[in-house]
């Protein structure tokens, strides 16, 4: 899969394209919908295959919102992506001139001008300065054929990014995955921590995870992979509240049957369930005799599943 960044100039491609276009956080079941018809239309008309995504939340670039928070990076949907078998990814660099732009601006520089012949896009979509732009105005445009798909609904609710992110904050790890169609993964450099678990006898992998939305505080049975090998783990996110309490979150993996160095090394994280939320301990004798039976449940959570 060819990955086109787009900061105004002309793409030299010559392909009629069906491209999916969105922000697309999470490549969650929903904007799995807006792929698969990608890929159907692509192969009825012979066409090929793209999704278009912008490289930063506009609610961010536009100052709506004080911080990025992500539940897939750039990295993540690209890996996604290229498994489905997409031929390209582009990514549109927004910033508040791109914001400003007339939806027929908007529709003539990325959409035409990428010789993208047929859209795919949600039914709320909207585009163009002021959000001016949507299904509508991309139906009444006679250079594209435009198909739109409506919500797609899990247990009686809209899947969507935001309602992700908000089960993401209740530690409902099930329903988040089954909302992804994936395992929510972190991935991040280990960088060094404060080495309490090593002090207790549970060393930990401290992760930096960047811009990634954390689940709540909490003890998490996870797979971490190292380097393309796979390791059962309890993942913890919080604040240390035993110890002295931390300015931010941590996230650091007790990484079961493993004893190597890998400080600087790029690692992933699967959640699979919480274990239990996070709590402060009477001393670091509980905490020792709790994170015990958090590594039992670890052990026995796989045995079972």
């Amino acid at each position: 899969m060819d990955v086109i960044y787009l900061k105004g100039q002309k793409v030299n491609i010559e392909e009629p394209i069906c491209s999916a276009i969105g922000f697309f956080d999470g490549i969650h079941v929903g904007h799995m919908a807006l792929v698969d018809e990608v890929i159907k239309v692509s192969q009825d008309k012979g066409y090929k295959q793209a999704l278009m995504t912008f490289d930063h939340y506009p609610l961010y670039v536009l100052g709506k919102i004080s911080e990025e928070r992500y539940l897939t990076s750039m990295d993540d949907r690209i890996r996604i992506l290229e498994a489905k078998g997409l031929d390209y990814l582009f990514v549109i660099e927004f910033t508040k001139e791109v914001a400003a732009l007339s939806p027929e601006d908007f529709i003539q520089r990325y959409l035409i001008d990428c010789h993208v012949k047929h859209v795919v896009c949600g039914f709320d979509f909207r585009f163009g300065c002021h959000n001016l732009g949507d299904v509508n105005t991309l139906q009444h445009c006679s250079f594209l054929d435009v198909s739109m798909i409506e919500e797609v609904i899990y247990n009686g609710e809209k899947i969507s990014s935001s309602r992700i992110r908000q089960i993401l904050e209740d530690g409902n790890i099930s329903d988040m995955n089954a909302l992804l169609g994936h395992l929510y993964t972190i991935r991040g450099k280990v960088i060094h921590g404060r080495r309490i678990g090593h002090s207790i006898g549970f060393p930990t992998a401290n992760i930096d995870y960047q811009s990634y939305f954390l689940p709540c505080g909490g003890v998490y049975v996870v797979k971490t992979y190292i380097q393309d090998k796979c390791y059962l783990g309890m993942c913890n996110i919080g604040y240390n509240p035993t110890f002295t309490v931390l300015d931010k979150p941590s996230l650091e993996v007790n990484i079961l049957d493993f004893h190597g160095d890998i400080y600087g090394e790029d690692i992933a994280v699967e959640f699979y369930c919480l274990i239990r939320k996070e709590q402060a301990f009477a001393s670091q004798e509980d905490l020792i005799q709790q994170l015990t039976k958090d590594q039992m449940y670890v052990r026995k959570y796989f045995e079972e599943n």
